[in-house]
């Protein structure tokens, strides 16, 4: 398989937590981490709060955020006030119906994490009361969070999602062009995301580690940014990276601002109307490899998602597979929701892609608005009578050269 980009634990991070269905890991939660991508100077209110439902950002090579605006805030809001095109349109989601808060959504204190081997679980156990646990496993590769202080979760309901889909379709391409305006360098099509969940903590420890014979570490629950938190035992053989909050990140403990886990809309746009510009960036103190400048098509074929996950996301493949199967789609939007539904629940990888792409359009139709604009549609909606709404269910031709495609269903105007 060729090896592009940068193999870093954040890699393996993200991609073990995706396959176990737990959503978009952050190595790195802390929300200072985010980048200024449009050049105002910090990320406005993002560095205050952290993640929110609602948030519009560009996820870069690294798996990090560049937060751009919330549109579910008011354009004068702080976090709107740099970043938000000129005509910014606000989205209102009704606390009661449309999303979620679940303060505990895990425990204090708790180990939230995920192996390559569903069979070989993370094994959790007390030492010397809540405070002081063990993890261990047999599985080759896991990671986890350790939170001290609990994790709390935002998530949008079924109609929350159906909203920010409905406004992403809408506004997309006018937020592609307010962000080409003001960017001077490309970005990979299909990176903007639009949030609908998250979990926050306000104290977190992160670790990976890979091993050829068993997994055992120590974790003591300290709030203290002088104490470590991971203690390797003796039981433990193999390789292991950790990653804890910075001490001025700690200070606010009352503040659930760091974002653990995220789901999303990916959003891509026709290739027409993307000005991908070859231009060299630097990724914090790491310069951004050439390949990652250019447009997808034009990268050497990437088989697996093994080592590559972040520069790979498999959104990036199915929103590929959607310009493909309907040639004229203007916005595609894909939620992590899609994809995570038709994994393996007895996997210990993620499919590649062209088994990715099969699971796809096996469960999914494209649903096309008279925007000529797209999003996937489960094929048992279709079959409850959705196509009474729709003109007609097309099978695009590309199966007979030996593609996969999704079929479409077009919305009535």
């Amino acid at each position: 398989m060729p090896k592009h980009g940068y193999r870093k634990p954040s890699d393996k991070f993200n991609r073990i937590f995706y396959s176990a269905a737990k959503g978009n890991a952050l190595w790195s939660p802390s929300p200072r981490r985010a980048r200024d991508v449009l050049g105002t100077g910090r990320t406005n209110g993002y560095w205050d709060e952290g993640m929110l439902i609602g948030d519009l950002f560009l996820r870069t090579s690294m798996g990090e955020v560049s937060y751009l605006w919330n549109v579910t805030l008011p354009k004068d809001d702080f976090r709107n006030t740099y970043g938000a095109p000129p005509d910014f349109e606000q989205l209102h989601l009704d606390p009661s119906t449309d999303f979620t808060v679940d303060p505990l959504r895990f425990p204090s204190p708790g180990v939230f994490g995920a192996t390559c081997d569903k069979d070989k679980p993370l094994v959790i156990e007390e030492l010397n009361g809540p405070n002081k646990l063990r993890v261990s496993s047999t599985a080759s590769e896991g990671a986890l969070f350790a939170l001290p202080l609990g994790a709390a979760s935002y998530e949008c309901t079924a109609s929350g999602i159906s909203k920010l889909r409905a406004h992403a379709l809408k506004h997309a391409r006018r937020w592609h062009e307010h962000i080409s305006d003001k960017l001077n360098y490309g970005w990979t099509n299909g990176l903007m995301c639009l949030v609908t969940g998250c979990e926050k903590t306000s104290y977190w420890a992160s670790a990976v580690f890979d091993t050829a014979e068993r997994f055992s570490l120590d974790i003591d629950m300290v709030t203290s940014p002088t104490s470590p938190i991971f203690v390797p035992n003796g039981e433990f053989t193999g390789n292991f990276q950790s990653h804890q909050v910075g001490k001025k990140d700690a200070e606010d403990t009352a503040t659930k601002r760091h974002s653990l886990t995220f789901r999303a809309f990916h959003i891509s746009m026709h290739p027409s109307l993307f000005l991908n510009l070859p231009t060299i960036q630097m990724d914090g103190h790491r310069p951004l490899d050439f390949f990652f400048c250019l447009p997808l098509s034009l990268r050497p074929p990437v088989k697996s998602y093994e080592e590559e996950f972040v520069s790979f996301h498999p959104s990036l493949v199915v929103n590929q597979l959607i310009h493909r199967s309907v040639p004229g789609i203007m916005v595609a939007v894909v939620h992590d929701d899609d994809i995570v539904n038709v994994l393996d629940s007895d996997a210990s990888r993620l499919p590649d892609e062209k088994e990715l792409q099969r699971l796809m359009t096996q469960r999914f139709v494209l649903a096309i608005t008279p925007e000529r604009n797209a999003y996937l549609m489960d094929r048992s909606e279709v079959h409850r009578g959705v196509l009474g709404r729709c003109l007609a269910l097309l099978r695009i031709p590309l199966t007979a050269l030996g593609l996969l495609s999704f079929a479409a269903v077009r919305e009535k105007p």
